[in-house]
């Protein structure tokens, strides 16, 4: 049986970095990643094709509600080569109950089995997102063979503690990785990727959608790091409405900046590989034409 591995999370978690450690550990399987990004434009698709891997991309929707049928399909289309594993990288706002459903189908379940799903959880964020975003984000812990908390080490020890004593209480069977990233061994990988399925039959009351707007572009605008950082403060102050999340690739010169922003933090690195620019923002309330003008 092929083995299929679901890295969910919220928005701005982290599921492409996670994913490209794990690919680390994986170097003798044939992987095929599907990539479900809730925009129309995907920037995580080509963060992980310059990693080498074959990724199928899935836009403008998710696969639990709008992208069902295009997701089997894919699906189905990647059964059909040699390939060892398949892992799944859905939309941040991903009802993760709902892709159980989709492993009804005997075309796919006969061939292909859930092996692990692995729910990325946002240290920085995570009471607020347990309070404000509560259904959908306990829907994904809730569902979880596997939780790793990322961005631990930009909080002290305590308040890691009280972030996976929730997550246990919440879901008392999921294995629980809290360490920084840069520490994790192949050891940590194998526990994430082998941890027994049981959990996916348990009968959780499963949600269905979700009032979230979003805006993907293309963009050969060129912009300076300090232009990139006065943009992304001003996003802060709901001027572009609640952006939840935005990321993209910027070309700056000679060179490329990626942006991720996540409810009011965000972060700016340079790309030594890429092409072009492209920008994806997910929130509510959208100044879709303000945003327009900036990138385009």
């Amino acid at each position: 049986m092929i083995r299929f591995d679901i890295f969910s999370g919220f928005l701005g978690a982290g599921k492409t970095t996670l994913i490209r450690q794990i690919l680390k550990s994986l170097r003798d399987e044939k992987v095929a990643i599907i990539e479900n990004e809730y925009g129309d434009i995907s920037i995580d698709s080509e963060v992980l094709s310059v990693a080498g891997f074959q990724v199928y991309e899935l836009s403008n929707g998710c696969v639990c509600c709008t992208l069902k049928e295009d997701f089997q399909l894919t699906l189905r289309e990647i059964l059909k080569q040699k390939v060892d594993r398949i892992i799944f990288e859905p939309s941040g706002i991903f009802v993760l109950g709902e892709i159980f459903e989709l492993f009804k189908d005997l075309q796919i379940s006969q061939r292909c089995c859930i092996n692990s799903v692995t729910t990325v959880v946002d240290a920085l964020n995570f009471f607020k997102h347990v309070n404000s975003y509560s259904g959908l984000f306990i829907n994904q812990i809730e569902r979880a063979t596997s939780l790793v908390v990322s961005k631990s080490q930009f909080i002290d020890d305590e308040e890691v503690r009280k972030i996976a004593e929730e997550l246990r209480r919440i879901n008392p069977s999921a294995s629980i990785i809290t360490k920084n990233w840069e520490g994790l061994t192949h050891q940590d990988i194998l526990i994430v990727l082998n941890k027994s399925p049981e959990p996916f039959f348990h009968p959780i009351p499963s949600l269905s959608g979700h009032d979230f707007e979003s805006l993907g572009l293309r963009t050969s605008r060129m912009f300076e790091l300090e232009q990139l950082k006065y943009i992304l403060e001003t996003c802060k102050n709901g001027v572009y409405g609640h952006i939840l999340r935005g990321k993209g690739i910027i070309p700056a010169g000679n060179t490329l900046l990626k942006f991720n922003y996540v409810d009011g933090q965000y972060d700016i690195t340079e790309l030594t590989e890429g092409s072009s620019g492209a920008v994806s923002f997910i929130g509510t309330n959208l100044k879709t034409e303000e945003l327009k003008a900036i990138f385009q």
